[in-house]
């Protein structure tokens, strides 16, 4: 959604004509119109009105809500773990760390449980190098 689309909801939120609107903003209602319609955009000091009219921030009035999205989609370098990521990266650590143990076991005859610790401090190390910004 964009600003023209947010005073068109935020003002029929509250009930308001263009004309009420435009009142409480010393504009005309053609002005109102023209910011609703996208063939005008109101001045920084009635985008701040706006935000105190509606209790918005002027951040929600003048960010494209589909701008927002795409930029968080295409940060390269953004990088958060939900839970269900990081108890999805736990198993997999724990999968690697125990292949990892298994392969050094048979092949150094060495089945001692440092090389489970060993084989996770590893992991880590290079996910948390992966990730560090």
């Amino acid at each position: 959604m964009n600003l023209n689309q947010k005073i068109s909801q935020l003002r029929n939120d509250n009930n308001w004509s263009q004309e009420e609107l435009a009142e409480k903003l010393n504009v005309s209602r053609q002005s109102v119109s023209k910011w609703e319609s996208g063939q005008a955009k109101p001045d920084l000091d009635k985008i701040i009105a706006l935000s105190n009219i509606f209790d918005v921030s002027t951040d929600y009035l003048l960010k494209d809500d589909n701008e927002e999205k795409s930029n968080k989609s295409t940060n390269k370098h953004h990088f958060s773990l939900s839970w269900i990521q990081f108890g999805r990266l736990n198993s997999a650590i724990w999968a690697i760390a125990g292949a990892i143990y298994f392969i050094c076991g048979y092949a150094f005859d060495n089945w001692d449980s440092s090389m489970i610790i060993f084989s996770i401090t590893l992991i880590l190390t290079i996910i948390i190098r992966l990730f560090a910004h």
